[in-house]
């Protein structure tokens, strides 16, 4: 299984989950950008960047938290 995938063993699950949500805020962003970029000035869309950011934000938190617990992990067994 490789690291990252959604079908990733249980250890990794909260770093798949994260990248996952990482990839789907990043085209979140990416669509709504190309909307304004073509005059769609609805009040939906600016919306979805600003929650799409923030969704971006809190799965960055949660895959550096499972960076840290997993190199403190390690650091026991070394």
């Amino acid at each position: 299984m490789a690291i990252g995938s959604a079908t990733s063993s249980s250890l990794y699950a909260p770093q798949a989950t994260a990248l996952d949500g990482l990839q789907n805020a990043q085209g979140r962003v990416a669509d709504a950008s190309e909307q304004l970029a073509a005059g769609n000035l609805d009040p939906a869309v600016i919306v979805d960047v600003t929650s799409a950011q923030i969704d971006f934000a809190a799965n960055a938190k949660v895959l550096e938290a499972s960076q840290e617990n997993t190199k403190r992990l390690l650091d026991m067994f070394a």
